[in-house]
């Protein structure tokens, strides 16, 4: 699989659906592990670390994948009524 192949699946509807949902699983695990340690220090030192840039791009990976989730599955949803509903125009006209 070509470089070129990868980039036009990336940057299809689908392709951006699943990259937001790989980017909404990982992050979160980057975040426990690099912001939020499970150690005495972890624990002291969350208040500093907690506003660090790459803590801060995390939680928003976090919270704006879920969102983008959503909205990608009401798109799903319109989509499949849509069809649905042009399905069920075309039998009354036959």
């Amino acid at each position: 699989m070509s470089a070129l192949t990868v980039l036009n699946y990336l940057t299809s509807p689908v392709g951006i659906f699943v990259l937001w949902i790989v980017l909404h699983f990982i992050a979160p695990h980057l975040y426990v592990y690099f912001c939020t340690p499970a150690t005495l220090v972890g624990f002291v030192l969350s208040p500093f670390i907690a506003p660090a840039p790459h803590c801060m791009a995390f939680r928003w990976v976090i919270y704006n994948g879920g969102s983008m989730i959503t909205s990608m599955w009401m798109v799903v949803g319109s989509w499949f009524i849509r069809k649905l509903v042009n399905r069920d125009d075309e039998n009354k006209k036959d």
